[in-house]
């Protein structure tokens, strides 16, 4: 396959004349903490977030740099599951969480979860993976979601690139920009995270979906890692370009769906909304 191919496709569509047996929507958004430290907006954005969920009415939805707050002052769990009808969740949060901010994954599921477990990874708390195994129909699914080699860039190193980093208080200095070394602490972070997490998902004993923030691009090695295995499925049933950040570099997509070659997926979509420093991502998997 080229490489341009798996920043731009033109696949047509398929009809919805086609025939399937079943089919089922999975979405994957990292929703940067729902504007978390954008107090003046925050609960616009979040609104916003759930409502562009309601709007695609996915199956199953994973979420990285979810949040929740057991303080109740800023609630994300209970609006999601009572306007979005989710019966089943999964939640699992860093090491770097406190009993009353919680940071880290979150899978929504309109099918039962019946078993989860977390994969967490040495050389960064603020990374790690999680999977669920749900049922649907007469099968069952292992979803992973999993949140890879976080690059940490500080407010002066968006300001390069583009993207929104954590707005800085008036007493605060400036911090140094420091991308090069950044990105390569980050390639070296994922290439041992992989050697993990590959492996865990290999021996599962159910066809396989990945929903994955993996902080690189489709020319990297840890994209070749995945795709090597699994089903990109951007590049099965696309359409445009499909960058993920949103900065200054449209072609930068660093977020995607994979699926077990055993399984087949059409009308992946990258949804234009504006609501973190991520789109979100959907795919219909079908049956």
């Amino acid at each position: 396959m080229y490489h341009h191919s798996r920043f731009i496709q033109l696949n047509p569509k398929i009809s919805s004349n086609i025939s399937y047996k079943d089919k089922l929507k999975v979405m994957s958004f990292n929703v940067r903490l729902f504007d978390l430290y954008n107090w003046k907006k925050n609960e616009e954005i979040k609104s916003k977030i759930i409502a562009l969920i309601k709007d695609q009415k996915p199956d199953i939805v994973c979420l990285q740099e979810y949040f929740y707050d057991n303080n109740k002052k800023f609630i994300t769990r209970e609006n999601i599951l009572e306007e979005l009808s989710f019966k089943y969740y999964h939640e699992s949060f860093s090491s770097e969480s406190n009993k009353n901010s919680m940071f880290g994954l979150a899978t929504f599921s309109k099918y039962p979860i019946i078993n989860k477990e977390k994969i967490e990874f040495n050389d960064e708390k603020s990374n790690h993976c999680m999977w669920s195994d749900i049922v649907f129909k007469k099968d069952t699914l292992r979803v992973f979601n999993a949140h890879l080699g976080s690059i940490r860039f500080n407010y002066s190193d968006y300001k390069i690139i583009g993207g929104k980093g954590r707005p800085i208080r008036s007493n605060q200095k400036k911090p140094k920009q420091n991308i090069i070394n950044k990105l390569k602490i980050g390639f070296k972070n994922r290439s041992i995270q992989l050697k993990k997490l590959i492996p865990v998902i290999e021996i599962s004993p159910f066809k396989k979906i990945i929903c994955c923030d993996l902080n690189d691009t489709p020319i990297s090695y840890a994209y070749n890692e995945f795709n090597k295995l699994y089903i990109d499925s951007f590049t099965k049933s696309g359409f445009g370009v499909g960058g993920t950040y949103i900065g200054k570099l449209p072609f930068l997509r660093i977020d995607y769906i994979w699926h077990d070659k055993l399984l087949n997926s059409f009308n992946f979509q990258t949804h234009p909304e504006l609501l973190s420093d991520h789109k979100a991502i959907s795919v219909e998997i079908l049956f």
